[in-house]
């Protein structure tokens, strides 16, 4: 999957709304990122409003099928 990053939270919504009822599509929230981040499998991205420097913390895996 592709991953976008957003400065505006709105940007998102707008995807959002534009994949609603057309694409199999999953919201999720961070209060501890204040980031929205969507994950749309008919367009096959990812988008969200976090940080690049935060999704590429060791920890955190993004786009890594088994």
């Amino acid at each position: 999957m592709k991953v976008e990053f957003y400065e505006d939270p709105e940007d998102i919504k707008r995807n959002i709304k534009t994949c609603e009822g057309r694409h199999v599509q999953q919201i999720a929230y961070s209060s501890y990122h204040d980031a929205f981040t969507q994950i749309c499998f008919g367009c096959d991205v990812v988008r969200t409003s976090m940080k690049e420097e935060d999704v590429n913390q060791k920890d955190c895996v993004v786009g890594r099928g088994r």
